[in-house]
This record gives C-alpha cells, sequence and structure tokens, in this order.
C-alpha cells in the first residue's frame, strides 16, 4: 500500500508537493478504511480530491501515473523523451529536474523509490527498504551512461547485463524486466507496481475494458455479480453478452419489463452513456478489490447519477479485509455528506497566484471536527479550492 507520493516540478506542481495516505487517530470505518500495515502506521484505502478546474487535481493524476508508467517502459533509443513536463509558467524550473517520490509498503516491509529526472534522461533513481533505509539500488549519471549500484548479492556477469539494457531514458526496473535475473526485493517492487489497475479518465473507455474482461468465459462469477449490482441499483437488466472483434464491441441485452413474465432483447448500442459506464466501473472497481491494488480515477462520477456514484463509493469503502486503494477526483461536494466518508479522506487542490498548484487536506484546518457540514463549508468558499467566479462581467 501506498503511504506518500511526492512530486516536484512536474504540470503545474512546482514546488514539492506530498500526499499522504496516513490515517488520523479516528477510529471511525477503522475496520474497512484503515489498514495497519506495519506496527503503528495506519493508511488509508481512499481519498478524494476537490478543486475548481484547472486547479490541478488531473495534473496530479497525471504525475502518479507517469511514475508508474515510466517504471516499465522500454525505449528503442536512447534519443527517445522520457515524457517529463517541467513547470512552464517561470523562467527557471523549464530547465531543472523533475522529482517524484513514493513510500509505500508491501509484505509489511516499507520502501522508498526516489526519481530524478528531465525531459532527456534519468539523473539520480534510488530505492531503499525498512525504516534504516537499506539501499537495494542507487543509479546516478557517469557521463552519458548510468552507474548503478546494486546492495544484492548479485553477480557481476548480472550487474553488467542491467546496466547495458538501462538506457539513459529508461529506469532501473524496465532494464531489470529485461534480464534473466532474479532480485527478490527488487521483484517484490515490480510485481506490486505491475499489479496497478489501469487509470479511469474521463475520456478512457471502461465499458470496452469491461466487454474484454467479460467476455471472457472464466468470468462467470463477475458477470453473475455485475449482474446483482445492476439490480441493486435499479436497472431493469436481466442479462447480457458481449463480445469484442478488433476493438469493436458487440453486445446485447436482456431487459425485463415489471409486472410482466417476459424479456425483450436490445442492442447494446441503445443503452445510455450512463449505463454503459456503470458497467465498466463496476467491473474495474470490483477487480481492484479482488486483486487488492491501486487505482486513480479522474472524475468517476461522469455520466453517473449521484446516488449511483454514493453506492459505488459506498462498496468500495465498506469492503472487509481489503488493502486496495482508490484516488479520485471529483465535482461532487454532496459525496462529503456521505454517511462513510472519513474528514482525513478529503483533499483539495488550489492553483496559486504564481500558477502553481497546492495540495492541502480537510484536517489541515483546526476546527475541523466542529464543522456541523464539510458540504456546507466547502461550498461556502470556507475551505478554498472553489472557482472565483465575477457574475458582475466586469
Amino acid at each position: 500500500m501506498i503511504q506518500e507520493i511526492s512530486i516536484k516540478n512536474f504540470l503545474s506542481f512546482k514546488d514539492k508537493m506530498t500526499f499522504s495516505f496516513v490515517a488520523d487517530p479516528s477510529k471511525f470505518r477503522e475496520e474497512t478504511q484503515v489498514v495497519e500495515v506495519a506496527k503503528g502506521v495506519r493508511l488509508l484505502r481512499f481519498a478524494a480530491l476537490y478543486g475548481a478546474n484547472a486547479s490541478g487535481k488531473s495534473n496530479f493524476l497525471r504525475a502518479v501515473y507517469f511514475v508508474s508508467e515510466f517504471l516499465f517502459r522500454v525505449f528503442n533509443s536512447k534519443d527517445e523523451k522520457t515524457g517529463v513536463v517541467p513547470f512552464l509558467l517561470d523562467d527557471k524550473t523549464p530547465n531543472e529536474d523533475s522529482e517524484f517520490e513514493i513510500v509505500f509498503y508491501v509484505e509489511r516491509k516499507r520502501y522508498h523509490y526516489y526519481l530524478v529526472i528531465n525531459s532527456e534522461r534519468v539523473v539520480s533513481e534510488r530505492l531503499t527498504v525498512g525504516k534504516s533505509e537499506k539501499q537495494i539500488f542507487l543509479r546516478c549519471l557517469n557521463g552519458d551512461n548510468s552507474k548503478i549500484t546494486f546492495n544484492a548479492n548479485l553477480s557481476q556477469i548480472a550487474k553488467e547485463a542491467i546496466e547495458v539494457n538501462c538506457l539513459p531514458n529508461m529506469s532501473v526496473f524496465a532494464a531489470y524486466r529485461r534480464v534473466n535475473v532474479t532480485i527478490p526485493e527488487l521483484q517484490m517492487v515490480v510485481d506490486y507496481f505491475g499489479s496497478f489497475m489501469p487509470n479511469i479518465t474521463t475520456n478512457k473507455d471502461v465499458y470496452l475494458y469491461a466487454a474484454n474482461v467479460l467476455k471472457e468465459s472464466e468470468n462467470v462469477n463477475l458477470k453473475q455479480t455485475v449482474l446483482s449490482d445492476l439490480h441493486n441499483a435499479d436497472f431493469n437488466i436481466k442479462d447480457f453478452s458481449f463480445t469484442v472483434e478488433n476493438g469493436e464491441i458487440k453486445d446485447k441485452y436482456s431487459i425485463k419489463i415489471k409486472d410482466e413474465n417476459k424479456t425483450y432483447i436490445m442492442p447494446g448500442v441503445l443503452q445510455s452513456n450512463g449505463t454503459r459506464r456503470y458497467i465498466g466501473l463496476d467491473v474495474i472497481l470490483h477487480q481492484l478489490l479482488e486483486k487488492q491494488s491501486f487505482l486513480i480515477a479522474d472524475e468517476l462520477e461522469n455520466a453517473i447519477h449521484p446516488d449511483l456514484f454514493e453506492k459505488i463509493v459506498y462498496d468500495f469503502l465498506t469492503a472487509k479485509d481489503n488493502h486496495s486503494q482508490l484516488i479520485l477526483t471529483t465535482h461532487y461536494s454532496g459525496l462529503m455528506e456521505t454517511i462513510v466518508m472519513r474528514p482525513d479522506s478529503i483533499r483539495f487542490v488550489k492553483k496559486n497566484e504564481d500558477g502553481c498548484s497546492e495540495l492541502y487536506a480537510l484536517t489541515d484546518f483546526k476546527g475541523v471536527n466542529e464543522l456541523t457540514s464539510f458540504y456546507k463549508a466547502y461550498r461556502d468558499g470556507r475551505l478554498g479550492a472553489v472557482p472565483k467566479i465575477n457574475y458582475s462581467n466586469n
């Protein structure tokens, strides 16, 4: 599970900002929303990020996605760009390196990954384990090449093989996966990040993802679970079937009309965008819970009725004995009022006068426990992270 993610000089995040999953002392919903990953270390499973349009919410998710994707990205040439975009709204940062840090736990062991990178190459990279920060590897630039130091029982041939495969614009993890070598502590990290769910954006076709999953015969149980969820969400869908050919979905639905002992067949193209998105999200979140993995989602509520959105979040938040984690951005402030939301799960991002984004938490405010309504306080502008709208047109 992730404990914290830090970003510096990436997109709208100019200064170092840290997003923490560390839970506060509250015992509210402790049994389902907080996991003790090590003695005294209690981490949240969920965080909702609020903010005005263009404040940096999506940029934060892009930063998380960039790191998790870059770990395994293989380049064909050392001249390919890394994909990093620094903060562009001043004179210095476009020429400075970007920095990322992730502190996380795998099998009750604490890992700390640190990456310094620019658009051309990795400047430095480090992975440590334990509170003592025992080094697993350290990678630095040596001229145009990378010098990697391993603290592992590894032959010289194996070390050289990883170095040769590690292009300046590529991570050590990507190089490691290209050679026939096993480093147990490194492999645990590779397996952890490799299990991350595909990120959800407003433009991502979650329905196509669900169709590809549900068309497989071994997912009969998942199909029945989705059908049950559709029934509980007041859809009148009795059954469905999917095939996918060359990326094109061929689907049909059996629709049960209430008070009639009869079903009707409807082609999937006639289903609403909300129905299709709900099915896609339902499949992804069930897989997230099953894999006990990590997911980032941008505007999860898009095209979904607020009550259904609350139900999706409720099902995730009430899952017992589960180590899965979900970060979502949302404009649906009503979620703050739901009976299962912990105050320390509510986060904000605002854009400052210099154009850079700032992250902060609801629990950063003094007297937050005295508020009768987080929703009202946010809508009244007392918590910030809302658009400053001029209605006078002047």
